[in-house]
Formats: structure tokens, C-alpha cells, sequence
């Protein structure tokens, strides 16, 4: 359909300055075959030379850096153009005399046209206007192009990175919560199975739920709550863990594992054995408009800089996310405070 539309409308183009010249002459009562059979016959070399431009030597030779060829072939073509249009001329003139008539008329200042050497001059401009027309078109026909793919390819890293994510609920951490689970039987059976049921939901959401690009801003709360629940089984009794999570009727829809990276560095690099410790996690939601997300979290002690690191490239992976997802209508915060680390999301809604 894409190719039939674009081989439509260059014939529409063409059908139109072929036809708008009779339509004038016709108007004004002065058609004459001989200069429209001549107009015709320049626009056609024209077009011939628009086209072996746009659809070969600018790939060939230009787009390969190679302008000197390129000069060459168009050199080439347009003399052999002029050559062919000389022969159609003489074959195609209804009246050989046409153009010793038309110089007779010129000299004797009869002839309405311009003077023969600005025809020649406006020529050679049309070949030049003609020449950059098709640059200028295949040129920005290919930056559309590079275009487009350089978004597919934004949006393929967008989901390399979301899976890289789903990545992130791997191993370590099923480990961590089952073996907590373990030792939660048989202490308090009612809460080990509280916490089974939490984790076969988070599962289910990080394998099943969240493959679309949106999810309802509740579920995501939902799987926050779970996983903040489950990172809660490693906490001891030296950390001090505050978690608002309020939705004030919204039924938005969101980009799915938004929180997770902060709340899950938060977890990594605030807690510690030695000390008090602190985490400050706080979610709100309101309807039609938005969510505020701000994590904050102790710094501990000990030298963390492979985990930093690790951490910077999560925050580094969601402020790609925030940017292609939410061009301008996002807020996010790092912020490295003398005693704690914080962090701000805002996602406008509007």
C-alpha cells in the first residue's frame, strides 16, 4: 500500500506540470503544439535525469562518499540527456522551420519569449534545481528511515532492559526468601505461607503480567507491596523500615517495574549488621494525575563500590526507561545526602 501511495503521487506530480501548461494555453487561446511537444520533451529529460539521481547514483555514489564519481556520472548523463533531447526535437517538431522561425522572429524583436541564451541559462539552472531536489529528497527519505530505526532500536534496548529486570528476581534473591520461608515454618506457619502466596504473585507478575507495555497502577502497588514484604524477611531488628504505599482512587495505567530498582537498591545498600539503619519508602498515587515515589535509604559503613556500581547501572537502565516512555512528563532525583541516599520519582499522568 506504501509503495503504491508513493508511485501515485509522483505520477500525480508529473500529470500536473504536463498538463497545467495546456490548460493555460487553452485558456488564453494560444495553444500550439510546437512549444508544448518542446516542453514536453525537457520535462521528460528532466525527469529522466530526476530519477537515475534518486533511484541510483545517489546510492551508488554519493551515499558512499564517492562525490567525484558522482559528478563524473552526472556530467555523462546530462550530455547524453541533451543529445537525446536534440534527436526528439528533430524527429518530433511538427514543423522543422519552428526554430529558424523562432531565431528570425528574435532578431527582429517579434518573438514575445525570452532571448535565447537566458533559455539556455534557465536550463542549465532547472539541471542543477532538478539535481538538488533529488539529493534533497533521498536524503531525507533515508534520515526517516534511520529515524525509525533508531527508535525500533530504542524500543529494542527498552525491552532488553525490562527483561534484564525481570532478570533481576533471579536466583539470589528466590534463594534468600525461600530459605527465609524455610525458617519461617517453623517458627510462625500462618506467616511462611502468607509469604508463599506473596511470592507465587510476585512470580506470577514478573513472568506473566507485566509483558504489555502498560499495566494498571494497581497491580504494580500490589507486586511493590509483595516485594517489599518478602525483602522484609532479611531485615533485622537494627533497621528501622517506614513503607507508605497509597492509591487515591486512581486506575491509571503505568510502564510496569517502575519501583522496583529503588527499592530494591535500597534494600542492597542500606542495610547493615553494625549500627542503626534506616528505610524510608513512600508511594502516592492520585487519580488522573500522577505518582510520587520517593526511597531514601542509610548509608552503611563498608566499602560497597562494586555494588554502587552495579546500582549506578540500574538507576542508569530506568533513567533510559523514564526517557523513552515519558519524554517530559517525568522527575527523577539521585541524590548522594551526607548520611543517606535518596532518590525521587514523579510520573505525570495527564
Amino acid at each position: 500500500m506504501k509503495n503504491f501511495i508513493k508511485i501515485f503521487s509522483h505520477i500525480l506530480v508529473w500529470c500536473i506540470i504536463l498538463l497545467v501548461p495546456i490548460y493555460i494555453m487553452s485558456k488564453e487561446g494560444t495553444f500550439d503544439s510546437g512549444p508544448y511537444i518542446s516542453y514536453m520533451v525537457r520535462t521528460g529529460i528532466f525527469a529522466v535525469l530526476f530519477y537515475v539521481n534518486y533511484l541510483y547514483l545517489i546510492d551508488k555514489f554519493l551515499f558512499n562518499k564517492q562525490v567525484i564519481g558522482y559528478l563524473v556520472a552526472n556530467i555523462i548523463l546530462i550530455t547524453a540527456l541533451l543529445l537525446v533531447q536534440t534527436l526528439l526535437l528533430d524527429l518530433l517538431m511538427p514543423h522543422p522551420e519552428f526554430f529558424q522561425r523562432e531565431m528570425t522572429e528574435r532578431k527582429e524583436g517579434r518573438h514575445p519569449g525570452p532571448p535565447f541564451a537566458m533559455r539556455i541559462f534557465s536550463d542549465y539552472l532547472l539541471i542543477f534545481f532538478v539535481l538538488g531536489l533529488s539529493v534533497a529528497m533521498k536524503m531525507t527519505i533515508r534520515w526517516y528511515a534511520d529515524s525509525i530505526k533508531f527508535e525500533q532500536a530504542k524500543s529494542g534496548q527498552l525491552e532488553a532492559d525490562l527483561r534484564n529486570l525481570r532478570s533481576q528476581l533471579n536466583p539470589h534473591f528466590l534463594f534468600n526468601t525461600l530459605n527465609n520461608i524455610y525458617s519461617l515454618i517453623a517458627i510462625d506457619q500462618i506467616k511462611a505461607q502468607d509469604s508463599v502466596h506473596r511470592l507465587s504473585n510476585l512470580l506470577r507478575y514478573v513472568l506473566y503480567d507485566n509483558d504489555r507495555k502498560l499495566v494498571p497502577i494497581e497491580k504494580e502497588l500490589e507486586f511493590t507491596r509483595n516485594y517489599i514484604d518478602l525483602m522484609k524477611l532479611r531485615v533485622s531488628s537494627n533497621v528501622r523500615l517506614n513503607v507508605m504505599i497509597e492509591n487515591k482512587g486512581s486506575n491509571d495505567m503505568i510502564a510496569s517495574l517502575m519501583f522496583m530498582t529503588l527499592i530494591e537498591n535500597a534494600f542492597k545498600h542500606g542495610l547493615t549488621s553494625k549500627g542503626e539503619c534506616f528505610i524510608d519508602i513512600k508511594i502516592l498515587v492520585e487519580k488522573e494525575t500522577g505518582v510520587l515515589c520517593t526511597v531514601e535509604n542509610s548509608l552503611p559503613d563498608i566499602d560497597t563500590r562494586i555494588e554502587a556500581k552495579n546500582s549506578g547501572i540500574g538507576l542508569a537502565n530506568l533513567t533510559k526507561r523514564l526517557e523513552l516512555i515519558y519524554p517530559g512528563k517525568h522527575e527523577f532525583i539521585v541524590e548522594h545526602r551526607p548520611d543517606s541516599f535518596f532518590t525521587l520519582l514523579r510520573i505525570d499522568f495527564t
